[in-house]
């Protein structure tokens, strides 16, 4: 048996942001190339709750909910790319979000946080750079956007920028700071800044998306990026190459990054020594730091770039379609429905796939902290378009059995990544999703939203199956009692004629029977002399007779007080004797077997007639209650004589 292979998770803020993204695609490609097995998290961020109203992220919380499974799992290492996860936090929140990943060894990506092993961008060395471009093209009002101060990497960056100032011989100009959120969400403040001071001849963002919004406030403005205001990123992300004009930036290589996190703890785990903790940057020169700027006018596609792009979109839609489309399709038993909801995963880059889910839903608030130690249930999963279902007696599961189980890919080198299966506040569970490759994570968010849907509508009919079968047993059972006599636990009058009515549909045509007509002698002395407990008794020995009578075939009922019948087919020659033979040894078994004050006994009226429905019964029965009452007057009579 070979050596275990190092199992790291990988956690990352929004994976369609393009720098969670590039760190998981170099964290892949490491991983493989390397031989270890990594499991992606892609969360959401922390600690911009006052932005979910506002940008209508209600929800987003529950993606966290994937960082305490991480902690949960068993892993040999954590990557925790903390820098952007918790990028609005200061040092100290985002200290206490490591603290929470428990005893499991922790890198801390993009910030360095007191107790943990880092490893992050040369942050001021590209700043510097780009102070000493601008200043060298004469640009004397230069101003700084995004982030807040108590922001470790904002605050390098933000020290590179006063130093470059200084260095250059540029007075500082308080109006010249502007703090915002580094995402797209800064418009109101790149606004705010040129309105404070319009003068500024160049801008400094803290990453490429703030600069992305930048242009835009700009070209409203009727200004020119680069001619009128110089404009720089940071990160080099691939939008920086499609702006216009392309955007000078600090080329922080995100995929280089999230590879050499990998390969940092690849070492820690083998007992290497690795104390680097910074990963180098440089500046890129491009339009937007030039006052010769030029524009790249994507609005002149040619027709044919213009009807690739259309096929690529139409076949991209009709792909997802089918994805939805099989994902939402549930037939037969729903236990084996989590199987077909992953069958199409292949077309959109998934290899292998596996659904999990809590025992029962968790209803999760935004302001409670997710429970630990739940019960997982492993419902299914899926080799290419070949999906089946776990066996029962296999489905149970803690947390760390999720991400190692025997049918997990561990034969081979795997990278996994995890989705939330969520619906408003309600957590099902997750999936386990392997891609083919990074371009999976384009397709991460449908594929969250239309699983958890699925997921969701299986809860919702497996309920109303378990609300179903219930009902139908209650229903079952009110039945019963609707039919059946208490006291003696055989069909009561309504009962009787209707369980007769069904003997009589299940043989048709004129069929013949005997037809027997009972009553116990003297209840009414038994009751009065001895109690209704004592009457009662006798009444259950009555129905027990007749079952040793007539035996299983029969329909048999207490029709009222002490008045019973039953209804037997024939069978061949057994004559009303043979009955009443069973009838005499039963009541002397009773009678010697039990001490009573009194003689337990009971008269019978016997017929034989053809009966097809429940009028040829009852008329069967008002012939047997006759003879019922010639027995009754020949018992008299006898009693009388002696």
């Amino acid at each position: 048996m070979g050596e275990k292979r190092p199992d790291i998770a990988l956690l990352v803020a929004n994976i369609i942001d393009p720098f969670s993204w590039a760190v998981a695609k170099g964290a892949m490609a490491m991983a493989k190339s390397l031989g270890v097995d990594l499991t992606v998290f892609p969360g959401k961020y922390i600690g911009i709750q006052d932005k979910y109203d506002l940008y209508d992220t209600t929800y987003e919380y529950q993606y966290n909910m994937l960082f305490d499974l991480a902690a949960e799992g068993g892993f040999d290492y954590i990557i925790a790319a903390v820098g952007t996860i918790a990028y609005a936090l200061d040092n100290e929140g985002k200290k206490a979000f490591l603290d929470r990943l428990g005893d499991t060894p922790v890198l801390s990506v993009a910030a360095d946080i007191e107790g943990y092993d880092s490893l992050e961008f040369d942050n001021r060395s590209g700043i510097s750079a780009v102070m000493d471009e601008l200043a060298a093209q004469g640009r004397k009002h230069i101003a700084i956007i995004g982030g807040h101060n108590d922001n470790f990497e904002v605050g390098e960056r933000y020290a590179a920028y006063r130093e470059g100032l200084e260095r250059n011989g540029i007075p500082f100009d308080e109006r010249y700071y502007q703090s915002s959120d580094i995402s797209e969400y800064c418009r109101a403040e790149a606004e705010a800044l040129l309105e404070r001071a319009p003068e500024i001849d160049a801008i400094v963002c803290m990453n490429d998306i703030i600069a992305e919004t930048v242009y835009q406030v700009i070209k409203e403005k009727g200004r020119t990026v680069g001619k009128d205001i110089a404009v720089t990123g940071f990160d080099d992300l691939p939008i920086a190459t499609e702006l216009d004009p392309p955007l000078a930036t600090v080329r922080a290589d995100a995929e280089g990054l999230g590879a050499r996190a990998v390969e940092k703890v690849y070492n820690k785990l083998r007992g290497i020594e690795d104390n680097e903790k910074r990963f180098p940057t440089e500046f890129i020169h491009r339009a937007s730091c030039s006052r010769e700027a030029v524009f790249k006018g994507y609005d002149k596609l040619v027709e044919s770039e213009r009807l690739a792009i259309k096929r690529q979109v139409t076949d991209r839609i009709h792909i997802d379609n089918i994805f939805v489309r099989d994902a939402m399709m549930f037939g037969g038993e729903l236990k084996n429905s989590y199987a077909k909801i992953l069958r199409q995963l292949p077309l959109l880059g998934g290899m292998t796939g596996f659904i999990y889910t809590f025992e029962k839903p968790v209803n999760h608030r935004f302001d409670e902290e997710f429970p630990k130690g739940l019960g997982w249930l492993f419902r299914s999963y899926t080799y290419g378009s070949e999906a089946a279902t776990v066996p029962a007696e296999e489905r149970k599961m803690t947390a760390k059995q999720v991400f190692d189980n025997k049918y997990l890919c561990t034969d081979r080198q795997h990278c996994f990544v995890v989705t939330d299966l969520y619906t408003a506040e309600t957590q099902y569970g997750i999936a386990l999703l392997e891609p083919r490759d990074a371009e999976f994570f384009s397709e991460l968010e449908l594929i969250t939203y239309i699983l958890s849907s699925a997921v969701r509508t299986l809860d919702i009919l497996s309920g109303q199956e378990t609300l179903l079968s219930e009902l139908h047993l209650k229903n079952l059972a009110l039945e019963n009692a609707s039919k059946n006599d208490v006291l003696t636990d055989i069909y009561n009058r309504r009962g009787f004629y209707l369980a007769a009515e069904t003997m009589f549909e299940n043989t048709p045509g004129m069929n013949d029977y005997l037809v027997c007509y009972a009553d116990m002698d003297d209840l009414k002395l038994v009751n009065d002399n001895y109690g209704h407990r004592e009457g009662d008794s006798s009444l259950k020995l009555v129905a027990d007779c007749l079952k040793a009578m007539f035996g299983h075939d029969a329909i048999i009922g207490r029709l009222g007080g002490d008045e019973f019948a039953a209804v037997v087919p024939k069978q061949g020659s057994e004559s009303p004797d043979e009955y009443l033979r069973r009838k005499d040894e039963f009541v002397r078994q009773a009678n010697s077997s039990h001490s009573r004050p009194y003689t337990f006994d009971l008269s019978v009226g016997m017929t034989e007639a053809a009966c097809e429905n429940g009028y040829d019964l009852r008329a069967a029965l008002d012939k047997a209650d006759d003879l019922l009452y010639i027995e009754k007057q020949n018992k008299k009579k006898q009693r009388n004589r002696q």
